[in-house]
């Protein structure tokens, strides 16, 4: 095996800009309060879709939580939720649904 040596003084460069990648995709997927333009890239939704699951499908102050007018999204509840792991939320969800629904019954109010 024959070593080309010439290219030498660049790999101090090439090791920083890898350096660069490694922090770049670290800060990227390993945080865990995303808004929701960072959310739909994440997940690879529209950040339309993304509202609407939010209506239907998640629980405030599980899955996201409203802070001074933003939303931020728990990346790691976001994940649960993606593998089918998020039973507990999901009967919550349903708890809560029929909940509204019996007291609306009960006050004489449709959805």
């Amino acid at each position: 095996m024959q070593i080309n040596f010439e290219h030498l003084e660049l790999l101090p460069k090439i090791y920083e800009k890898l350096q660069q990648i490694e922090n770049h995709l670290e800060n990227n997927y390993s945080k865990r309060w995303l808004n929701i333009r960072e959310l739909a890239e994440y997940i690879g939704y529209s950040k339309e879709s993304i509202h609407k699951i939010k209506t239907n499908e998640w629980i405030e102050g599980y899955h996201y939580h409203k802070k001074i007018g933003k939303i931020i999204f728990d990346s790691h509840a976001i994940d649960k939720w993606i593998l089918g792991e998020d039973t507990k939320s999901k009967i919550q969800k349903i708890n809560i649904n029929e909940i509204v629904d019996s007291i609306l019954k009960e006050i004489k109010i449709e959805k």
